[in-house]
C-alpha cells in the first residue's frame, strides 16, 4: 500500500511539471522554464491563465521608465485571478453606465472597477490547447479608452468564445494617463536611459508582445502567427506599432477598429514636455514626482484633464508594415454630441476650425444635402474627420506600400430607441461574442456576431478574412478602396476619395 502511495505521489509531481498537463483536480497548467502556471478550466475545454506578469512592476524608481524584464524563479504561480487594473479614474464606468442608460437599462448594472494598482503590467490568455506544439494562431487585444481608461479583462474582452474557435487569445494591460504617457523634462529621455520619452504605455505593449513571442508556444500558440487587434486608443497604438521598425517580427498582421488616426492623435517630445511642465512646476525633480502617490496623480487627471486623449510621443503613422484589416463605425461621434441645436452648431464650427474658408463653405453645402437631423449631419462630419477618412487614408497608403488591406464600415444599429446609431465601440461585443445582458439584441445580432468573428478569425489564421459561406470581402488597392459594409447598407462616404474626405484632409 505504501509503495502504491509513493507511485501516485510521483505521478502527481510529474503531472504538475509536464508543460500543458492538467493537474489532478482537472485545472490546467503550463510550464515556463522552471515555473508552473496554474490556470482555470472554462467551458468547452478552453483554459484561461489570468494575471500573468510580463514586466517588473513599474513602481518606485521604475515609475515612468521603460518596462524592465522579469526574472523567472522556480515555483508555482497562481494564474487563476485577474490582476488589478492600471490606475485610472471612473471614466470607464461612466462610459458604460451612460451606454446602459441609453439602452434602457439601470446604469447601476455596470459595477465600478474593483481593484487598481500601479503594479499592473499583466496579461491574460485563453487557449483551447495549452500545450507545446499546437501552433495555433494568436490574437492579441489592446484595449481602448483614450489611453486614460479601460482594462484588459473588461466583460466584453473575455477571450473564451473566440478561443473555442481554435485560436489563442491574449489581452494585455499597459500604463495609462499620466503614468503611461508623460514626459516631464526632469525625467530625462530614452537616450540617456532615464525616461521613456512620453510613451511608457506604448513601450509596455511592446514588452508584452516580446513576452508573447518568447512564451506563447507553451500555451499552444504560434509565435510566428500573431495578430494584434485593438479599438479606439488601442487602435491608435496599433497603428503606431505597425509603423515602427523596432517591432518588426513581433506580429504578422494588424486589426484596427475605430482607431483615432488624425494627426493630433500623436505628439512631439517638446510638446509633451511643455504639457507636463504646465501640469507640474518645471523645477520639480524626478524624485519628487516619483514620491507622489498614484492616487494623487489620478486625482490631478480627474481635476484638470477629464476626457483628455493621452497622445503617445511618436510620428504620425501613415501606413502599416504588415497586412491590415481596418475600419470604423458609421456613427462614431453621435454619442458624444450635444443634445441642443446651439451646441450642435458649435460642435460643427469646431470641426471646421482651421480649414480654409472655401473648404468650410463646401463642407456646409455637403451637409445641407444630407438627409436626417442636425445631429446626423454633425456626426457625419465629426466621424469622417476623426475616424472614417483617416482610416481610409491609412488603408490607401498601406496598399500602396505593397501590403494587403481589408477595409470595413460597421453599420449595425442595435434594436431600441437609444438614438446612438452604430456608436463608437458598438462592434466589440460582436467581435468577442460577449454582449452584455443589458444590450438589446435580436437573432440578427447573433448571426452578425458569428459572421464578424469568422472574418476576424480567418484574417488571423491566413491574412484573408473571406471564406466559403461568408459575403465576399473585396480587397482594397492604392487606387481603389473597396469597403465592406458590415451589418447594414453601405454609406456613401466610404472612400478617401469622396468629396467629404477631400474637404477634411489635414
Amino acid at each position: 500500500m505504501m509503495r502504491h502511495r509513493r507511485i501516485w505521489q510521483v505521478l502527481l509531481l510529474l503531472a504538475a511539471l509536464l508543460p500543458g498537463a492538467a493537474r489532478a483536480d482537472g485545472a490546467p497548467s503550463v510550464r515556463i522554464g522552471k515555473q508552473i502556471l496554474l490556470g482555470v478550466g472554462e467551458a468547452d475545454g478552453v483554459a484561461s491563465f489570468r494575471g500573468i506578469a510580463y514586466a517588473q512592476p513599474p513602481v518606485g524608481p521604475l515609475r515612468w521608465k521603460a518596462p524592465q524584464p522579469l526574472g523567472y524563479p522556480a515555483g508555482t504561480v497562481d494564474a487563476t485571478e485577474f490582476a488589478p487594473a492600471c490606475p485610472q479614474g471612473d471614466g470607464n464606468t461612466r462610459w458604460y453606465r451612460r451606454l446602459a442608460k441609453a439602452m434602457g437599462a439601470d446604469p447601476a448594472v455596470v459595477p465600478p472597477i474593483s481593484r487598481l494598482s500601479e503594479d499592473c503590467l499583466y496579461l491574460n490568455i485563453w487557449t483551447p490547447q495549452p500545450r507545446v506544439g499546437a501552433r495555433l494562431p494568436v490574437m492579441v487585444w489592446i484595449h481602448g479608452g483614450s489611453n486614460e481608461n479601460g482594462y484588459a479583462y473588461e466583460p466584453n474582452y473575455r477571450g473564451g468564445p473566440l478561443a473555442r474557435e481554435g485560436v489563442v487569445i491574449v489581452t494585455i494591460a499597459y500604463r495609462l494617463g499620466l503614468l503611461g504617457f508623460f514626459a516631464h523634462p526632469s525625467l530625462g529621455s530614452e537616450r540617456d536611459g532615464a525616461g521613456a520619452g512620453g510613451r511608457q504605455g506604448l513601450l509596455d505593449q511592446i514588452a508584452a508582445l516580446r513576452w508573447i513571442r518568447a512564451h506563447i508556444a507553451a500555451f499552444g500558440g504560434d509565435p510566428a502567427n500573431v495578430t494584434v487587434s485593438g479599438e479606439s486608443a488601442g487602435g491608435t497604438d496599433i497603428a503606431l506599432l505597425a509603423a515602427m521598425p523596432q517591432v518588426r517580427g513581433l506580429f504578422a498582421r494588424a486589426i484596427i477598429e475605430s482607431g483615432y488616426l488624425a494627426p493630433d492623435g500623436v505628439t512631439s517630445l517638446p510638446a509633451a514636455r511643455n504639457f507636463a511642465a504646465r501640469l507640474f512646476s518645471p523645477a520639480i525633480t524626478a524624485e519628487q514626482l516619483r514620491a507622489l502617490h498614484w492616487q494623487e496623480i489620478v486625482a490631478l487627471q480627474d481635476r484638470k484633464l477629464r476626457g483628455h486623449f493621452y497622445t503617445p510621443v511618436a510620428p504620425v503613422p501613415h501606413r502599416s508594415q504588415v497586412p491590415l484589416l481596418i475600419g470604423s463605425n458609421a456613427n462614431e461621434y453621435r454619442m458624444y454630441l450635444p443634445a441642443d441645436e446651439v451646441g450642435l452648431h458649435a460642435a460643427l464650427a469646431k470641426e471646421l476650425r482651421g480649414l480654409p474658408l472655401y473648404r468650410r463653405r463646401a463642407v456646409r453645402r455637403w451637409t445641407a444635402q444630407l438627409g436626417g437631423d442636425l445631429a446626423s449631419k454633425v456626426d457625419a462630419v465629426s466621424s469622417g474627420k476623426a475616424f472614417h477618412c483617416p482610416a481610409a487614408r491609412m488603408a490607401a497608403a498601406t496598399a500602396a506600400g505593397g501590403q494587403t488591406v481589408h477595409l470595413y464600415r460597421f453599420m449595425r444599429v442595435r434594436p431600441g430607441a437609444h438614438n446612438l446609431g452604430a456608436y463608437h465601440g458598438a462592434e466589440i461585443p460582436y467581435v468577442f461574442g460577449t454582449a452584455d445582458d443589458w444590450l438589446p439584441a435580436s437573432a440578427q445580432d447573433a448571426a452578425l456576431a458569428q459572421q464578424i468573428q469568422q472574418y476576424w478569425l480567418n484574417f488571423a489564421r491566413t491574412g484573408r478574412p473571406e471564406a466559403a459561406g461568408l459575403p465576399r470581402w473585396p480587397r482594397s488597392t492604392s487606387r481603389t478602396l473597396a469597403v465592406l459594409p458590415i451589418g447594414g447598407a453601405a454609406a456613401s462616404d466610404t472612400s478617401a476619395k469622396t468629396a467629404l474626405c477631400r474637404l477634411l484632409r489635414p
